[in-house]
């Protein structure tokens, strides 16, 4: 029950490669190497990752208690805290705005130079980004006061 093979001369399975006439017709291919490309874009597309991941982890900055920034002075960190009650003053002679801000552990003294927000008001969330210098004071750079949530619950009889 074996297959019975034609014996033809011009078969391609009786002929010996590179001899003959058809030999001489047949172009020389080079065979595709694909794995330099591949291992190109691999390459690009971990060079994109690397910088991606680069971009986003210096970008990310979090927010510190007033009770974690008393730990780490003269380090620049974003600062997060209640604004202290009575605590803002205003001083356009200087261009200085001052407050505290108060976390369950600790409060810190809050110096901006220039234009503080105006929903920086009392009991508001504010977020300041600086150091905190030897003598306990936070020189922030930038100043943001977060709005409250109106999905926060109100306070009794509010």
């Amino acid at each position: 029950m074996g297959v019975a093979r034609r014996n033809d001369v011009n078969s391609p399975t009786n002929s010996v490669a590179g001899s003959g006439p058809e030999a001489a017709r047949l172009p020389l291919e080079r065979p595709r190497r694909r794995l330099p490309v591949a291992l190109l874009g691999l390459a690009a597309l971990a060079a994109v990752l690397t910088l991606s991941i680069q971009a986003f982890t210096r970008s990310v900055v979090y927010y510190r208690t007033p009770t974690e920034v008393l730990a780490s002075p003269g380090e620049q960190v974003r600062l997060s805290g209640k604004v202290t009650p009575g605590s803002i003053v205003f001083d356009s002679a200087r261009g200085l705005v001052t407050f505290t801000v108060a976390d369950a552990g600790a409060t810190i003294r809050v110096v901006f130079a220039g234009t503080a927000p105006d929903t920086l008001k009392d009991e508001a969330l504010a977020v300041a980004e600086g150091k905190l210098d030897a003598g306990g004071v936070f020189r922030a750079d930038k100043l943001f006061a977060r709005c409250p949530s109106k999905f926060e619950s109100r306070k009794p009889g509010g």
